[in-house]
Parts: structure tokens; sequence; C-alpha cells
């Protein structure tokens, strides 16, 4: 494993790591959240919807997103007063998730259409939302108070 994909813990409570395209991806990703709620302390909830929420959202960019799996996914994260701060940066599509509509959950499963439960996790488990497409990339922000 090379440096960018270890995770990395200061004393402000800030670690980051990079991630390739490639759903192979989604061990280091929970490796690294379980990791840091460790260091953090983080209860067990918080750190499972935080691990969930990124779980279906990087499956979906990698899945829909990228254009080869030459992208990267730049992952920051951040605890300060009780506030967990999440930020991912990706140069796939631009893609606004706050644009996407609800699914329809209150449906007959055989009726329901596939997908849109990850940003409907999101929406649900996370406390804010921001979006922004600079140079290139998307930046998706995501806070949850811990």
């Amino acid at each position: 494993m090379g440096n960018n994909r270890q995770i990395q813990t200061s004393e402000d409570k800030t670690s980051s790591f990079s991630l390739r395209a490639d759903l192979a991806e989604l061990k280091v990703l929970a490796e690294n959240i379980e990791k840091f709620g460790e260091l953090n302390e983080i209860p067990g909830k918080a750190l499972f919807e935080v691990n969930l929420v990124l779980d279906e959202l990087f499956t979906n960019l990698v899945s829909y997103g990228c254009f080869s799996d030459s992208h990267n996914f730049d992952i920051m994260l951040l605890i300060e007063d009780g506030v967990m701060f999440i930020e991912i940066k990706d140069d796939g599509k631009p893609f606004n998730p706050l644009e996407t509509p609800e699914p329809e959950i209150q449906c007959d499963c055989d009726e329901r259409k596939i997908g849109g439960l990850g940003i409907h996790f999101m929406r649900k488990m996370m406390d804010d939302i921001e979006y922004s497409w600079n140079n290139g990339k998307n930046r998706l922000k995501l806070t949850k108070n811990i």
C-alpha cells in the first residue's frame, strides 16, 4: 500500500487518503473510516451511518461517474467540537446529488425503481450536505453531528 492510501491523523483530528476508482477500494475506505472512528472515539451508530453513506456514495460514483479507473477520490475527514466533516473530491463527471429526486421507498418492492438509496441515506443520515464543481472536480461536503 502506498503512503497516500494510509490514514494520516494529526493532533487536530484530521485524516486524509486517496482511493482509486475501483470497487475493490471499498475495503480501504471502510478500514480508514473505522480507524478514524477508533482514534476519535466516535460512537458506533454515528460511525456506522458515515460508513454506510460513504460506501454507497463511493459505489455510485465509481459505477456511474468515472470515465475510467484512472480517476482518484480524495477524502478528508475532520472532527471538531462534536461534529464530523467529510469532504470528497473527484475528477469524474459533474454530478450534484442534491439535484437527484428522492426515491420511491413507500411502494411495493416489485414496483420500486433500482437505485437512489445511497443518496437517500446521505440525506437522512447526514446533518448538512454541500456540493460544488470547481476546476474540473466534484466537491461534496458532508457534516455529521456526533
